[in-house]
């Protein structure tokens, strides 16, 4: 019976697990949260579509009936390969026979960490929270300021980021504003808002093709989201956005340029590219270790034409079952067949009843690919009651324009 740890409860270790767990082996689930997120729909929690519970389900909850399985709530500090151990920031000591880590990646500022200070990224529960709050507080505080410059940089908000996570909160944050807070202020409307995207790149959604970006970029203009493309960020201070085109006030500044995986992967003393993933093997094993495995957002697995797989759900999925399948199997490393992704495709919600995407060779936009959308969105959710309250959520926010989530109840100021 080997011990086997898996490191981050995301969708790459649950996939694993999920299909590991019948094995005679012994598992140890290691995350720094009790949940597991359905990180693709958390943008919605940010703009008060969902609320957290809608997008997360307790880890014990899902293992409660495999005798196996262990889960730690905790944060792993050190990994010693050579000993083969971890541990934990209460001190405690793990020891393994093989180690899954799948602990996902965080935002990046490409050396400007000072930025942090003054905006916020979107990666955690937290994180959606912080901004929703100050999403909502900033149209507060915009009706209770006379002041009508003032009140203009409560209204400005700055999205930092042209891909997949900074396009559908533009979309969604400009229906709060136009379509569903208006009439609700008597000081001011909530139309007035000026909603930012800033790109650095020729165009947003770079990953999709020419086609659909074209069509995101009409879609948000009608939405009447104000698109800035070549246009780089040099400097992010208090309530203030610097690019090397002008300068823009804004108290809601989002950043979703950039991602870097889990400073744990150096511990791991591997090769690892400019992101911080670690270079893997064809068996998403590293090079120094076929004892240690990464997966998901932390690993850089190269296809057979030499190119990087994307940071997505799918690949961490299909990665962490197929570990799952030469573990539980017991294949010596000789034998194992490469791994191999299979390309589902992709697909962004541009804001109400329209989205891009691609499935196959297929190309797909507006209200069918928003209805497509939410399809794949509600099958893989986990849990029946989840899918049941995020289908009614969505009910009322799309067609009834009515956000059940709008609340302000932390101090985050």
């Amino acid at each position: 019976m080997a011990k086997i740890v898996i490191i981050g409860g995301g969708f790459g270790g649950l996939s694993f697990l999920q299909k590991a767990r019948k094995s005679k082996n012994e598992f140890t689930l290691i995350d720094r949260t009790n949940h597991h997120l359905f990180q693709p729909l958390l943008y919605q929690v940010a703009t008060a579509v969902l609320s957290p519970a809608d997008i997360t389900v307790p880890l014990r909850n899902l293992f409660k009936n495999d005798k196996n399985v262990k889960t730690i709530l905790a944060e792993v500090r050190e990994i010693n390969r050579a000993s083969k151990e971890i541990i934990l920031d209460s001190k405690e000591v793990v020891s393994y026979d093989k180690l899954i880590i799948s602990a996902g990646s965080s935002y990046s500022y490409f050396g400007n960490n000072e930025w942090s200070n003054f905006s916020k990224g979107l990666k955690v529960i937290n994180d959606a929270l912080d901004i929703r709050e100050k999403i909502l507080k900033a149209f507060e505080k915009a009706e209770n300021e006379k002041d009508e410059n003032i009140r203009k940089k409560y209204l400005n908000f700055v999205i930092v980021g042209g891909g997949p996570t900074g396009v559908e909160l533009a979309g969604s944050i400009s229906e709060i504003a136009y379509k569903n807070m208006t009439k609700e202020f008597r000081n001011f409307n909530s139309s007035d808002a000026n909603i930012y995207l800033l790109e650095a790149g020729e165009r947003i959604l770079p990953t999709y093709s020419e086609s659909l970006s074209q069509k995101s970029y009409k879609y948000l203009t009608d939405f009447g989201v104000k698109i800035r493309i070549k246009e780089r960020v040099v400097n992010i201070e208090e309530m203030c956005v610097t690019t090397d085109k002008e300068t823009i006030e804004a108290d809601n500044i989002i950043w979703a340029a950039g991602n870097e995986a889990s400073p744990l992967i150096k511990e791991l003393e591997t090769e690892i590219d400019s992101e911080g993933r670690a270079l893997v093997n064809i068996d998403c094993s590293i090079k120094e270790d076929e004892d240690v495995y990464v997966i998901g957002d932390a690993a850089n697995f190269r296809s057979e034409r030499g190119e990087s797989l994307p940071g997505i759900a799918p690949v961490a999925i299909q990665q962490g079952r197929y570990v799952a399948n030469n573990i539980k199997n017991n294949i010596n490393p000789s034998d194992r067949k490469p791994f191999k992704y299979s390309d589902k495709g992709m697909m962004a919600t541009i804001g109400r009843f329209k989205a891009v995407g691609v499935v196959g060779k297929f190309e797909m936009a507006g209200f069918v690919a928003w209805m497509f959308w939410s399809l794949i969105h509600l099958i893989y959710l986990i849990g029946y009651r989840s899918k049941i309250l995020v289908a009614i959520e969505w009910i009322f926010a799309y067609f009834l324009n009515k956000r059940g989530t709008r609340l302000i109840y932390r101090d985050i100021d």
